[in-house]
């Protein structure tokens, strides 16, 4: 089945283009090739079963999680760490249950001794964001592209 291109595969095949150049960030040859790979896939119908995973990671308090995001469905596979092998809908939810892991990891690794008497201050955090993955970095095993079965 063919459907137009999503903007999550849109942003996944112009970031291809932008890490595969030589060319400085802010070179204009660079950007007309960008937007001459916009155009391509803006008027090309996508089968979703050739869309690539892309290599993602996700930096938090000092651990880096690597994954694979799926543009066509958004889906985010988790490929290291306590949560390798699982699959999550999106973005959003893969972010919180990463997060949830590292803080349950440093919790044990402290052995939940705060020393402050049970008091805690509440301190507002910034969530992470899931960025492409450095060209080249390799992360675990990535099996056949498979589109995720998702209801």
């Amino acid at each position: 089945m063919y459907a137009t291109p999503t903007p999550n595969v849109l942003a996944s095949a112009l970031h291809r283009v932008y890490a595969d150049s030589s060319l400085a960030p802010d070179s204009l040859e660079l950007w007309i090739a960008v937007a001459d790979a916009a155009v391509r896939e803006l008027q090309m119908p996508v089968l979703g079963a050739l869309v690539p995973w892309v290599p993602i990671a996700l930096h938090y308090e000092q651990a880096t999680t690597d994954g694979e995001f799926f543009p066509h469905s958004g889906s985010v596979r988790i490929m290291t760490g306590p949560l390798s092998g699982t699959l999550y809908r999106d973005l959003e939810t893969a972010t919180r249950e990463v997060v949830v892991a590292i803080r349950d990891h440093l919790a044990e690794q402290d052995g939940d001794d705060t020393g402050d008497d049970g008091q805690t201050d509440i301190v507002r955090t910034v969530s992470p964001s899931w960025r492409f993955r450095a060209a080249g970095a390799a992360a675990g095993f990535t099996p056949r592209v498979v589109p995720p079965l998702t209801s």
